[in-house]
């Protein structure tokens, strides 16, 4: 939670301090059946409101009554349940809420109340100063709630039902002492209903429009927002440039503009005239201009996310963000997906509360900073698909809290040993894919970590397979491709892969029994590629049936191994294949798979791609094949199949590559098969009737 929202609740619950009021507080007999009443009308799945039997309202689950006089002044059913629908009030708001006339605070967020008459229940609660009905329903806003005079907090975010619920706002003028708005996902097109009645609330500080359909903040009205301290437009559909009246803004501490598609250069002088700002967030949009360049006054900035712009210009230089001061209070740096280019400081040292760096896909070059190793909050590092180069230095093993370091696509060199995991006890993801690293590490060494992926695609990481992966227990993700691995598959391997999820060991020049790596044990693996497109792996054995059990699978490659034997007859249980998947089997040379091509691949309804070419197949193309309805590639060339092509194979309209080349097939002349294959088509060897 932003750090004004977490101070505004602070305060809230400062003034109510808590749901039960003192046992010495007497209830008001009318407004204990207004609450029964309200009560009646209510749908309680989780009981919440169990307590709403006693005498003493003031103690019922929820409710706040005024120490001195005994009137409830505060009614809480926020649903806080974290399975949000099994803990959910719903029913009727009854009328009869009307009686708490002494009512202050009044929140029904994120329950499913039956709404359409909730603003006429609420019309006579002239004291209510807090009101949120965020995500309690859907209704229609309208003037009515333009008696709440007293409002100081207002949040009908997920409120509104369609956008001509939203049409006309100049009823929130009335509320000369509000401080909070939020009507997020409302669709406010139209910037004249929405940015004029609202820039006529002179006390407003937090204004938080997410998602509401906004296209334009017009230039052209006059705006003055000069008490505002936080502001999120994010989310909306914005295609301008930043409206001049932002540079008016001279309290802001938030400010969230990400999600939109804002163009042109961002207007520097919102940072200098917000020196307060601690949260910076312009990501996805389309923005340019050296931003960085100009931001040493933002010297309380926590926050900056410029991810996905066209901001350029160096990373970090000596005069930004207050690199010098070793003041900085920064946290979150993601300037990822832009054109910085420039090499890293050295004065990363200063950011001594950096907890995440993101600075990937950009044109960064140089060297990695050995002052990266002196961050001791830092938990997430992405330098990844940049041009950085060198060795990396060796106290990045001191990052302790470390969780994610992702330095892949880069073109650094040099030996990583043991001293460089030293003390990274965190970490969960490592990705030092497309580099030409070297992985030098003794055989008996223990990893102080449990990873969860771990990458390292093109690092020389052979020629024995590393024993410390053994040690590992949560493996997720496992890419040791192109990895100059020269040995047989170990015996323990399958066991380290329990709670595999994505499996690459392409590329290299494993042999042994590939039951080693496909065990039972391994339900929520969705990719295995184990082919040898640019090295000699050379698995032996039949395809073990242990592969049936992978019901979450969506990719397979075994392509240019020494597969033997039957295609298993059980891929009507690969369930996820039944979504959008690839299966190959292909061989040069390699493979020798036998037997029929079973029936049961054509339950895999949303295969997009089929490759059982160079075997020894034998036998009819299955009848159903034409139920792949939305394959793209079908390849079962140099086989030995005969027979008809089966007519259902016209169903395959999304075919665009077909090679039956070099098999006894023959084809019906009343088949328009060509007619359906659009590109790449290769039917040589095919014999019409």
């Amino acid at each position: 939670m932003p750090t004004l929202l977490c101070a505004l609740f602070v305060i809230q619950t400062l003034k109510f301090s808590h749901s039960k009021a003192l046992t010495n507080v007497s209830c008001i007999g009318t407004e204990r059946e207004a609450l029964l009443k309200f009560k009646q009308d209510l749908t309680d799945p989780s009981r919440r409101l169990g307590s709403w039997t006693s005498e003493g309202c003031c103690e019922w689950e929820g409710i706040q009554c005024n120490k001195k006089t005994g009137h409830v002044s505060k009614l809480n059913l926020r649903n806080s349940c974290d399975g949000l629908e099994s803990c959910s009030l719903g029913g009727k708001i009854h009328p009869a809420l009307n009686e708490l006339k002494f009512l202050k605070y009044l929140d029904l967020s994120f329950n499913d109340f039956v709404t359409h008459q909730t603003q006429k229940t609420l019309t006579s609660l002239h004291k209510l100063e807090y009101l949120n009905l965020s995500f309690a329903g859907y209704g229609h806003i309208s003037n009515q709630l333009s008696n709440l005079s007293n409002l100081r907090y207002l949040d009908l975010s997920g409120w509104m039902e369609s956008p001509s619920s939203a049409k006309n706002l100049r009823w929130l003028s009335t509320f000369s002492n509000l401080k909070y708005l939020d009507l997020s996902y409302a669709s406010l097109v139209n910037p004249k209903e929405w940015l004029s009645p609202i820039t006529m609330l002179s006390s407003l500080e937090f204004l938080i429009l997410i998602g509401c359909d906004l296209e334009d903040a017009s230039a052209s009205l006059p705006v003055n927002f000069s008490s505002l301290r936080f502001l999120d437009l994010s989310q909306n559909s914005m295609s301008s440039s930043i409206p001049p009246w932002f540079q008016n803004f001279s309290k802001l501490e938030h400010l969230d503009l990400s999600d939109n598609d804002l163009q042109g250069i961002f207007p520097t002088i919102i940072l200098e005239n917000n020196q307060w700002l601690k949260f910076l967030d312009v990501s996805s949009n389309r923005m340019a201009g050296e931003l960085l360049k100009n931001s040493s006054s933002c010297y309380n900035l926590q926050v900056l996310s410029l991810r996905s712009n066209k901001f350029s210009g160096g990373i970090f230089n000596a005069h930004n963000i207050a690199l010098n001061s070793g003041q900085s209070n920064l946290k979150t740096v993601d300037v990822s997906d832009n054109n910085f280019n420039g090499h890293l400081p050295n004065q990363f040292g200063n950011f001594k509360d950096l907890v995440f760096l993101d600075l990937s896909q950009n044109s960064i070059s140089g060297p990695i900073s050995a002052t990266l190793g002196q961050l001791p909050s830092l938990r997430i590092l992405n330098l990844s698909f940049n041009n950085l180069s060198g060795k990396i230095p060796k106290n990045i093993g001191l990052l302790a809290n470390l969780e994610v370091m992702d330095i892949g696509n880069n073109q650094l060199d040099g030996i990583l040993t043991q001293i460089h995991f030293a003390n990274l006890t965190n970490l969960i993801v490592l990705n030092m894919y497309s580099n030409k690293l070297v992985i030098n590490v003794g055989t008996s060494w223990v990893p102080p970590f449990q990873i969860q992926d771990i990458l390292m695609s093109s690092c020389k990481v052979g020629p024995k397979f590393p024993n410390w992966l053994r040690t590992q227990k949560k493996v997720l993700v496992l890419d040791m491709s192109n990895a100059s691995i020269s040995d047989e598959v170990p015996h323990w391997l399958s066991n380290v892969l329990s709670s595999i999820e994505e499996l690459d060991l392409s590329g290299n020049m494993l042999r042994g029994n590939i039951s080693r790596i496909i065990g039972k044990k391994m339900p929520l693996l969705t990719q295995i590629i184990e082919d040898n497109r640019s090295g000699r792996n050379t698995f032996t054995s039949d395809i073990p049936l242990q592969l049936c059990h992978l019901a979450k699978l969506q990719y397979l490659s075994l392509n240019h191994n020494n597969l033997s034997g039957c295609i298993p007859h059980c891929f009507n249980k690969f369930s996820r294949m039944w979504e959008n998947s690839t299966l190959y089997f292909r061989s040069t040379g390699g493979n020798r798979l036998d037997g029929q091509i079973p029936e049961g691949l054509t339950w895999l309804a949303r295969l997009q791609n089929l490759n059982l070419s160079q075997n020894r197949l034998v036998g009819k193309i299955p009848l159903d094949i034409g139920n792949l309805e939305y394959l793209e590639s079908l390849d079962l060339s140099d086989n030995k199949l005969s027979d008809e092509i089966p007519s259902s194979i016209s169903n395959l309209h999304f075919l665009s590559c077909l090679d039956l080349s070099n098999s006894n097939l023959s084809i019906q002349s009343s088949i328009k098969l060509v007619m359906r294959v659009q590109t790449s088509a290769s039917i040589n060897s095919i014999q019409f009737d």
